[in-house]
């Protein structure tokens, strides 16, 4: 019993320092491609390919301001408050001291908690006719 001992334990011992090519397919292939593509994610990131920016200044257009008071009521009302003295979660509009652009702009992209898009088009012309309203009163 011994003899079979020991003959097992040297071919163990032969066997263990050989170079087994399944070793290779399992460890250092998946670890070579982990390496590659994080580091190609990583470069990649610092890039900054697609970077978000501002939209380009364009002329603000204003609609009917009636209309846009509509839309205001629709969209706008349940978060900044009828005739935009505050309320919701939004901050108050009448009596601000900021530009139609800058408005335009939050409108497009949103910001904090308002998300950007909620009127477009003729809706946004109209509703930024009637925030030119309320922005001069307070």
């Amino acid at each position: 019993m011994w003899l079979y001992v020991e003959a097992t334990l040297a071919i163990m011992a032969a066997h263990a320092t050989r170079y087994d090519p399944a070793v290779s397919r399992l460890v250092v292939l998946p670890a070579a491609l982990f390496a590659v593509v994080s580091g190609g994610a990583f470069a990649l990131a610092k890039l900054h390919l697609a970077k978000p920016g501002a939209p380009a200044a364009r002329a603000v257009q204003l609609g009917d301001a009636h209309a846009g008071q509509t839309a205001y009521a629709q969209k706008c009302a349940a978060c900044h408050g009828p005739s935009g003295r505050g309320g919701g979660i939004g901050p108050k509009l009448a009596g601000v001291q900021i530009t139609l652009t800058r408005a335009r702009m939050q409108i497009d992209v949103g910001g904090g908690v308002m998300p950007g898009g909620l009127v477009s088009g003729k809706a946004e012309a109209d509703v930024l006719a009637y925030l030119a309203t309320i922005l001069k009163k307070g």
